[in-house]
């Protein structure tokens, strides 16, 4: 039994481990439909110092037995950064080598890696806790210029056997729809938003060196995203004087935040926006970029196949001609939070005047000395939206994609080198660049509704809902050529450039995938490039200590791949737009000898499964195409291609190396030798009965064919 004398949010126990490959539920969010008790989540922000306590009264068989602490916290980006205290015993230090970081967290860096929000233990020292009534305190210690504290989501006390010794009845919601603004009348909220606009900011408490910057230029320009992912009063206040605003002034602030008119407020800091998860296709599209929340991100990768195929593994589960939602299937690993889609330093302060007087702020803000820019595309979506949205392919989608290239004209001179940048605060520069595009590029999709209108740009998209460019792949660590020694994200390890690089890319599979579009201005590796996606979902194998499994990720992405390049479009069309087995559609990807720890947790029967749906899939839509098809410009193949046995990029030796190994893991005989047989119709220089079923011989490194595992 307890008492608590500090309100908190949410429910408390780490969920269940998921079954596997039953038909999934809807996902439903934890509300905690509770009334009393702490309130979730406690906020430590402030100063280096501020702390946060809780009073729980514990009993007396539970004082002297051993415990430990459990906790959900939001935003642990470097060690010591937090500490803990029971009563008025030793602060102690949350490290990685001092708590136990749960799951794939502790796999992606744990504290100052890559989740923002972590589970974790820790044990409760002997004697620390008393019969009756007890104190936990929370410290925020140090600083580092740019936060301000972290959020404990949930806490619990946790026995030897893993019961719970606070009651679910302990805890209570705080809901955002009950804040108020700290001041309600109209001249303050108006001096809240003059000073969201004009107000000089300074980098720090702790640095007084003054920004070119106001607040409205790191956030949406009206500051809705501190609304609608549900920034508490407390935060906007504190951030507010950590860039140097008095108590009255930041309070202002918070004022005009709380009280925007029309702005939807479902998500919370610690959601990842556009996190997947079940039902969220259901909700209306003003709630998409609150995402499905932490409490979907899946604890294994194999996980992932009961999405994929709720009523088991079949080939009618991934038909091309069907449209798997990448925004329902759940993931892994955590999307970026909000915090991680806000420049940690303003284009304008990186790098001044080259910025402000070049056309990428003129696209956006309309201000500075470049020429040649008539409209701003903010200018562009009021006009759009005021026409129904029916000119939104003409009047913005097109000026958007030149916005997206002013990014690349602007970045490409300053991209590291051996002679620029190769530290990290340069790095911060190049990548906040890209990060401020991003998120004004969700301001502009936010405020002007755009998100639902996915068919106004691709009539014959199977999407109902998306953005309008590639925002969030050109913002990926590699694609900005960024040092993976120097990132300048969080621990700067080359696990961030590979996690990062990763996680925008896959919010590109959810945003901005293709959609199906069969136009001619169509690219192939735009708005993916298929072949760096699959390599960085191989590397996120890598990360960590032993071998993570990423497969059941990969064949999401395989499907996708091949149901949005499920269009009229021809293999041949230039730029691998239409059909292609060897970007999108690359099976071979599966069994290459650096994946195979990807299949981890799968069964070798699943494995099999998998396979054939795939293969058989993407032999129905290969089929379709006569070989002139695959020998004219783009169609990966030619009557003089020597076909040599290796894997390499070309689309003959990846189905021949394809062939075998997926006969090896018990793949259809029947399905192997007709595609051996379609492929001496396209390739004739190459002997393919070498790799039908029946033949078996060793090649090199790996099986050519078999008829037994070698």
């Amino acid at each position: 039994m307890l008492s608590l004398a500090l309100a908190l949010t949410g429910c408390l126990s780490p969920p269940d481990e998921l079954e596997t490959l039953e038909p999934p539920a809807p996902f439903q969010q934890q509300t905690g439909e509770v009334t009393s008790g702490i309130v979730l989540p406690i906020e430590v922000f402030g100063r280096e110092g501020t702390s946060r306590t809780v009073t729980v009264t514990v009993s007396d068989q539970d004082a002297r037995q051993p415990l430990k602490l459990w906790l959900q916290v939001h935003g642990l980006s470097y060690a010591n950064k937090a500490s803990v205290q029971f009563n008025s015993g030793t602060w102690l230090p949350l490290r990685n080598d001092t708590v136990n970081v749960e799951g794939l967290g502790k796999t992606y860096g744990g504290i100052g890696g890559a989740f923002a929000t972590l589970k974790l233990s820790l044990n409760v020292p002997s004697g620390a806790l008393v019969t009756g009534s007890n104190q936990i305190s929370f410290r925020f210690n140090t600083a580092d210029e740019r936060s301000l504290g972290f959020r404990v989501l949930k806490l619990n006390l946790l026995r030897a056997d893993g019961s719970r010794v606070l009651p679910d009845s302990a805890f209570t919601v705080d809901d955002p729809n009950t804040w108020q603004p700290p001041f309600t009348d109209a001249a303050s909220i108006a001096e809240g938003e003059n000073l969201w606009r004009t107000r000089t900011l300074v980098t720090s408490y702790k640095n007084s060196q003054t920004l070119r910057a106001h607040c409205m230029d790191c956030h949406a320009q009206d500051g809705r995203d501190l609304k609608y992912f549900n920034y508490s009063n407390a935060s906007i206040i504190e951030r507010a004087k950590f860039h140097g605003m008095g108590d009255t002034e930041a309070k202002k602030i918070a004022s005009y935040i709380r009280t925007l008119p029309g702005v939807p407020n479902p998500g919370r800091p610690w959601n990842p926006p556009y996190q997947p998860g079940p039902g969220l296709d259901a909700k209306p599209v003003t709630q998409w970029a609150a995402g499905a929340g932490v409490d979907a991100v899946l604890e294994k990768d194999r996980d992932i196949l009961r999405y994929m195929f709720p009523n088991g593994i079949t080939k009618a589960a991934i038909a091309t001609t069907a449209n798997l939602s990448a925004r329902e299937v759940p993931l892994a690993y955590q999307l970026p939070d909000w915090n991680h889609w806000l420049p940690s330093i303003h284009p304008k302060d990186a790098w001044g005047d080259a910025f402000t007087n070049h056309r990428i702020n003129k696209l956006y803000a309309f201000e500075g000395t470049a020429t040649g820019v008539n409209a701003s595309v903010r200018q562009l979506a009021s006009k759009v939206r005021a026409a129904g949205y029916t000119n939104y392919r003409t009047e913005l989608f097109y000026p958007h994609r030149t916005w997206t290239q002013a990014n690349y004209e602007f970045l490409q001179p300053r991209y590291q080198n051996a002679t620029t940048g190769l530290d990290i605060n340069y790095s911060r520069k190049i990548y906040s660049t890209a990060l401020w595009q991003l998120v004004k590029t969700w301001e502009v999709m936010q405020e002007f509704g755009l998100e639902g209108q996915q068919r106004q740009l691709f009539p014959t998209s199977r999407e109902t809902r998306g953005w309008m460019s590639n925002t969030t792949f050109e913002s990926s660590p590699n694609l900005l050529k960024l040092p993976r020694n120097n990132t300048g994200i969080n621990d700067n390890s080359p696990a961030m450039f590979t996690y990062f690089s990763m996680a925008w890319y896959q919010l590109s599979l959810v945003l901005y995938n293709g959609n199906h579009w069969d136009g001619a201005d169509r690219d192939g590796q735009r708005p993916i490039d298929w072949g760096y996606v699959h390599a960085f979902i191989s590397e996120m194998q890598r990360i960590g200590t032993t071998p993570t499994p990423t497969n059941g990720l990969l064949t999401l992405w395989l499907v996708k791949g091949m149901q949005i390049s499920n269009t009229t479009l021809k293999p041949s069309t230039p730029g691998s737009a239409g059909w292609s087995p060897r970007t999108a559609a690359d099976l071979s990807r599966l069994v290459v000898p650096s994946n195979m720890s990807g299949w981890a947790g799968i069964t070798a029967d699943e494995r099999r499964a998998i396979l054939e749906a795939l293969l058989s899939t993407w032999w129905d839509k290969t089929r379709q195409y006569p070989a002139s098809d695959w020998r004219t410009s783009g169609g990966g193949a030619s009557t003089t291609e020597v076909i040599n046995g290796f894997y390499d990029s070309s689309l003959g030796n990846r189905i021949w190396y394809l062939l075998p190994q997926f006969k090896y893991h018990g793949v259809n005989a029947q399905l192997i030798n007709e595609i051996a047989d379609w492929a001496k119709t396209v390739w004739p220089q190459a002997d393919w009965n070498q790799v039908k079923y029946a033949t078996c011989a060793p090649y090199q490194y790996y099986v050519r064919c078999t008829s037994e595992k070698y």
